[in-house]
């Protein structure tokens, strides 16, 4: 319970349990939230490794990369209105409704009985993922005060990191030993664990801004913002992914003039100006308030989330393809290559939450990290198959630490700007931000991936002959595996074009990389204010 005014001491004191909290009681309110993230981001591996036995077990292995992006998709459109949610029904109700949903998609997909059953499962599980990633971020946001917030991200990230790092391997383990439906099966277990941690023992104050009338506080949310932001990030995302992950059914792939590529980009357009339109004048409470964009601080931050997320996102998917494709390495050869992202990840959160609680600056740190990831763009551009072993290790490492760096630096930048204007944006400001980098994830891995097809497809129809030359090219171009199994000619050719290809990605990489720094220039540093906590219990 939170003291009463008579009792309340007149400054509050700097420390990092805002709320007030007994020892035992913050640190199960932390690892909770903290826990949901581990399960969400070992989902996300854990469902990748997991998509060729799925889509040979359907025998429509043409669709298996839809189990991934429905659960993307969804991701990014329903992150955003979890902070508006949160405000009005608290962080403790908005999480059990995203644990429910993540739960039920998670049931869903042991039990789907085929492939589009399957899909729809991970849409609501994207739906609940989304909400447990972003709400639990608000939560801790809540808690700690700003000093030390970038610690406590750190230990976050850790959390996430290790969930990642895990969920891979787990999920080929689980898959040869009891087949692809038990790695959604043993997932339940432990989620109820969670929930019964969630409903029993997570107690925090109600933010300030959530609804304490006793009407239905649902009737506050911005139902018609929520629709129309849903629906253009829904159809951009679509469109992207039918272009760059999709092929018809004569086995071509989608050209930007077709029609259902462009129909989708324009609607998506359509939409987006919708949204404005809906929250710049018709929304009482907007899902985001366009002041909050028109502020140097969290414009910024947004589209340095977009750039930077872009660009990692490349960078992570790109790595064990050009091991594979110009390299020629085995597969698990290729993947190790990602393994020191686990570590430096986080060790670059908790580096920069150290000396942020010690200094209370914020830009000069996010610069320097973010010259670490051009640093990496410089490296990566040198890259050919002339390069020694140890350069296709090291060269991914500064821009490791500096996305863990970034990511923290940016959050508390983000919240010294939402606090200090005293408007109660915190949990909007939140989600926001996680969307623009969710947006991120697949534009690195969808606009690569285009450069990559469009590039192999032309120098391999002009470097190899014969009749069977339409056969060889669409077996390079959609099995990078088999490449080392070629005979010669197919094969150099086959490396020389995924080379060319992927040095051009590198190039874009790096001038991603150069204007993530521009953007981050106009980050503001600001004193980090001290805050009060919120009295009403959730």
């Amino acid at each position: 319970m939170a003291e009463t005014p008579e009792t309340e001491p007149l400054l509050p004191k700097p420390h990092h349990n805002l709320l007030g909290l007994t020892a035992w009681r913050f640190r199960i309110v932390c690892v909770s939230v903290w826990s949901l993230t581990f399960f969400v981001s070992l989902d996300s591996t854990l469902v990748a490794t997991l998509l060729t036995p799925i889509g040979s077990f359907f025998q429509v292995s043409n669709q298996a990369q839809w189990i991934g992006t429905s659960y993307l998709l969804s991701l990014c459109c329903f992150t955003p209105i979890y902070g508006r949610l949160s405000d009005l029904l608290g962080r403790k109700t908005a999480l059990c409704i995203g644990l429910t949903l993540f739960v039920l998609g998670t049931a869903g997909c042991g039990l789907a009985p085929s492939m589009a059953w399957l899909i729809v499962a991970r849409v609501v599980a994207g739906m609940g993922g989304g909400g447990l990633q972003s709400v639990s971020v608000i939560v801790v946001t809540d808690l700690v005060g700003l000093r030390r917030r970038g610690l406590f991200q750190g230990y976050g990230n850790i959390f996430f990191a290790t969930g990642a790092a895990v969920g891979a391997p787990a999920g080929g383990i689980i898959n040869d030993k009891l087949g692809w439906r038990w790695a959604f099966y043993l997932q339940l277990p432990f989620l109820a664990i969670a929930a019964i941690m969630l409903v029993t023992q997570f107690k925090v104050p109600r933010p300030p801004t959530s609804s304490n009338d006793k009407g239905n506080p649902l009737k506050r949310l911005d139902w018609l913002g929520s629709l129309t932001l849903v629906s253009a990030v829904g159809t951009l995302l679509i469109g992207i992914s039918l272009k760059t992950s999709s092929s018809k059914s004569d086995g071509t792939n989608f050209a930007w003039s077709d029609p259902k590529i462009y129909g989708l980009l324009i609607a998506a357009a359509v939409l987006i100006v919708s949204f404005v339109l809906v929250e710049g004048f018709w929304a009482v409470e907007p899902l985001l308030p366009l002041s909050f964009l028109t502020r140097r601080t969290p414009a910024a931050v947004c589209l340095s989330s977009l750039v930077m997320v872009t660009n990692m996102f490349s960078i992570m998917f790109n790595i064990p393809l050009y091991c594979s494709t110009v390299l020629l390495a085995s597969a698990s050869q290729a993947g190790a290559h990602l393994t020191p992202y686990t570590l430096l990840l986080g060790l670059g959160s908790l580096e920069v939450g150290w000396v942020m609680r010690r200094t209370g600056k914020y830009w000069w740190l996010s610069i320097f990290h973010a010259l670490l990831l051009v640093l990496t763009g410089v490296l990566m551009f040198t890259w050919s198959t002339k390069s020694p072993g140890w350069m296709f290790w090291v060269a991914q490492m500064p821009s490791a630490f500096g996305y863990g760096a970034i990511l923290t630096t940016s959050l508390v930048a983000l919240m010294t700007d939402v606090v200090r204007q005293g408007k109660g944006e915190t949990a909007v400001a939140t989600s926001m931000t996680y969307m623009f980098r969710m947006v991120g994830q697949v534009f690195g891995v969808s606009l690569s991936q285009a450069i990559i097809q469009a590039i192999v497809a032309k120098d391999l129809t002009n470097s190899i002959q014969g009749p069977r030359k339409q056969e060889i090219i669409q077996l390079i171009r959609h099995s990078a595996s088999s490449i080392r199994d070629l005979e010669p000619v197919y094969r150099d050719a086959a490396v020389a074009a995924y080379q060319h290809a992927l040095h051009t990605v590198f190039i874009c990489n790096l001038v991603l990389t150069i204007v993530n720094t521009c953007i981050l220039t106009a980050v503001k540093e600001e004193e980090m204010p001290e805050q009060r906590a919120s009295e009403a219990a959730d």
